[in-house]
């Protein structure tokens, strides 16, 4: 019996850190992205840039916060806390975190004077960019 309650303990164990590895791949994706998007749109010198990094930021803020609450339920979990108010109330607010974000993109397509397809405007933008210094090549 002890021996099956070791391996029990190993395995939720090893569950929580895999989740753990989950969350913080998936935060540090986002925010290589970010970069990589301030980066990109940096080089854009139109008045679209705000528009563009607001909802990104935000969306980092969001998975910050998310991230933060998921954590908690995890050190929950490990100290063998499962049902209890605390992650209840913890899943609702990550509910409520990403209903908000779905509010605000709502309301942001609204206010927002950029088009709807941004990437793909960035994309094009980029590939005429390029082509114009291609064609000033000699």
């Amino acid at each position: 019996m002890l021996e099956k309650n070791k391996i029990a303990q190993k395995r939720e164990r090893r569950l929580i850190e895999v989740l753990s590895i989950f969350c913080v791949f998936v935060f540090m994706s986002s925010l290589f992205h970010n970069i990589t998007l301030c980066y990109d749109l940096g080089k854009d010198d139109t008045e679209t840039f705000i528009w563009l990094m607001i909802p990104e930021s935000v969306a980092m803020l969001l998975m910050v916060f998310c991230s933060a609450l998921i954590f908690k339920i995890l050190f929950n979990l490990k100290h063998k806390r499962v049902f209890i108010r605390e992650n209840a109330r913890l899943v609702q607010f990550i509910g409520l975190a990403v209903m908000a974000y779905g509010t605000f993109l709502g309301l942001w397509k609204f206010v927002s004077p950029v088009e709807t397809f941004v990437l793909i405007g960035s994309v094009f933008k980029a590939g005429i960019r390029i082509k114009e210094e291609q064609d000033l090549t000699i």
